[in-house]
């Protein structure tokens, strides 16, 4: 594991709460990038914890779906293959459209309002990638909740849980994180003026857009891994 991001904790912050906050930071920034090794022993030492408090964290992030057990050898941030994340993005680009549509018949005042303080986080969040994602999917869940269907916003969670590692890595690209905020403006526009199929339409022509950078940006660390285990 490259652990050159990894220092020792601080003492005064809780130990468990301290181990998993910091490896989910670094896990969504890709400073561990999908399929980085992640051994407990190796950890503790590192951070200068004992075992316990290590091995609490590292269950945890396997439960949140951002590391995946590999029996004595420890754990890998999660990987999914091109075809599955292709897959998953189809499945979103569905719902999340349909979320759109159904949230421009209903949306008032107050959810306008809540849209325009996440875009504008957005904006204050640019040089931000952590903050970025936690406004953009505020943003894309007022749309949801807006649409008022439960089963809508439970299938969405799901997808949204298999893809938060890999989402993150096209935030990681500046342009893209550009190309996000004029995208939500573009949805927002189409929900002020109440036009469902225009919602609908900007809605997939974003997440067609994550998409695409999320499976270059894949392809890249691939490659990248490939040869400096060359």
């Amino acid at each position: 594991m490259d652990g050159k991001a990894l220092q020792p904790l601080r003492r005064e912050q809780p130990l468990r709460d301290r181990i998993h906050d910091r490896l989910r930071s670094a896990i969504l920034s890709g400073e561990l990038a999908p399929g980085s090794p992640i051994i407990e022993a190796e950890l503790a030492a590192r951070l200068g914890a004992s075992r316990t408090p290590v091995r609490e964290a590292l269950r945890r992030l396997e439960t949140e779906g951002l590391l995946e057990p590999r029996g004595l050898r420890g754990s890998v941030v999660r990987v999914l293959d091109p075809g599955e994340i292709d897959c998953l993005f189809e499945i979103r680009e569905a719902l999340e459209s349909l979320a759109a549509r159904r949230a421009a018949r209903a949306v008032n005042a107050a959810t306008l309002r809540r849209l325009e303080r996440h875009l504008a986080g957005m904006r204050a969040a640019l040089e931000d990638p952590n903050a970025m994602e936690r406004h953009d999917t505020a943003f894309h869940d007022a749309i949801v909740a807006s649409g008022g269907s439960e089963r809508l916003k439970r299938m969405l969670s799901e997808i949204r849980e298999e893809l938060i590692v890999h989402r993150f890595l096209s935030l990681s690209d500046p342009a893209r994180r550009r190309r996000t905020i004029r995208e939500h403006e573009a949805i927002l526009a189409a929900l002020r003026a109440g036009d469902g199929d225009a919602a609908a339409a900007h809605t997939a022509e974003h997440v067609a857009a994550v998409r695409a950078t999320l499976l270059r940006r894949s392809a890249e660390l691939a490659a990248s891994t490939t040869q400096a285990q060359a």
